[in-house]
């Protein structure tokens, strides 16, 4: 996992064969995003990761909807396993 810092988020995605829809974005305070988190698929289990990434005046949304596209080119800049 260590080696997905830079990737961007949607090149993840493609890696651990998640769709967008099952992504759950991570906004503190509410409508800043700063992570993603998904359950990446490794053969027949999964494992939950969190993907961080730079905040951004970009990345702020008062209605809490984040556009696709943006959400998939941010660069990842941290990556971890949060606890169940």
């Amino acid at each position: 996992m260590s080696n997905w810092i830079g990737l961007t988020i949607g090149q993840i995605l493609e890696l651990c064969g998640v769709s967008y829809s099952e992504v759950q974005m991570v906004d503190e305070p509410p409508g800043k995003l700063r992570a993603v988190e998904f359950n990446c698929r490794e053969g027949d289990r999964a494992r939950r990761v969190r993907l961080e990434v730079q905040y951004s005046s970009g990345l702020f949304s008062k209605d809490r909807s984040w556009d696709q596209a943006v959400v998939e080119a941010q660069p990842v800049t941290k990556v971890h396993e949060p606890a169940p």
